[in-house]
């Protein structure tokens, strides 16, 4: 069974490995990716810089790779990685439509797009898995303020504790304004275009993506809310998932990127 490298930001006695290892965190993919792109500065660059349109989750793979190194990959690979990082983000920047400019190393869109990895992994459990309790949750965000720090996001920037991260992460959500970029991202995201699969077989996870977003920034995104009969849909799969998880184990609940990535680097 794959484990943590020694060294690891996070061991496998972790919150961070006991969830990330798990498939069900992949169901909030979208959702953390959509988030981060609300933030002009954010959408400017994948619009720009990525090849979201003939590869929609190209870079939401590559995030999670990234991440999952950092994260428990040894501490040369985890160095290796933020390097890496840091090389390709240098090239990322520019002017937003109000004449702002933009960096894909500003610290605060770095910390946005951090924390919306977290919100998404603690909302993914709460709808589907069930497995944490409040202590667990406020221990989560302890241990991913290692990750925060090891981007190099100055203490006085990153939330103290997890009733901080709420205020702030709701202080986003509350005047983030997307622009046409983020609409055109979120778009391909939420509908990709992938030959040979049909587009109505993304309908499910963009079902799942809606109802976990928030309701503001999904309206500004220019999408409708899930109607009466789509969230019926959505929380009766949750139920059978909450339901079933605590009895399906081993390869069947693994998280395969998870596994691959963490092989390369461990």
């Amino acid at each position: 069974m794959v484990e943590p490298a020694p060294g690891a930001l996070y061991d496998g006695e972790s919150l961070a490995w006991r969830l990330n290892r798990e498939s069900m965190v992949l169901l909030g993919g979208s959702r953390a990716a959509i988030l981060q792109i609300c933030d002009p500065g954010v959408a400017a660059g994948v619009a720009s810089f990525s090849t979201y349109r003939t590869d929609p989750f190209g870079r939401l793979q590559r995030t999670l790779d990234s991440m999952l190194s950092i994260s428990f990959g040894s501490p040369q690979i985890r160095e290796d990685t933020l390097r890496k990082l840091d090389s390709i983000h240098s090239h990322v920047s520019g002017a937003l439509p109000d004449g702002s400019g933009y960096s894909a190393l500003d610290t605060d869109r770095q910390l946005w797009v951090l924390a919306t990895l977290t919100d998404t992994v603690l909302e993914v459990d709460r709808r589907f898995g069930g497995k944490l309790r409040e202590p667990d949750r406020i221990a989560y965000y302890r241990e991913s303020k290692r990750i925060y720090e090891a981007f190099g996001i100055p203490e006085n920037e990153i939330p103290d504790d997890l009733h901080a991260f709420r205020d702030y992460f709701a202080e986003k959500v509350d005047t983030l304004e997307p622009t046409q970029d983020s609409r055109d991202v979120a778009r391909t995201l939420m509908y990709p275009r992938i030959k040979p699969i049909p587009g109505i077989a993304w309908l499910p996870f963009s079902l799942v993506t809606k109802e976990m977003m928030p309701a503001r920034l999904l309206g500004k995104l220019g999408f409708s809310r899930a109607n009466r009969a789509e969230l019926a849909t959505v929380r009766a799969g949750q139920l059978v998932i909450r339901n079933s998880v605590a009895h399906v184990s081993g390869i069947l609940m693994s998280n395969p990127l998870a596994g691959a990535a963490v092989g390369r680097v461990a």
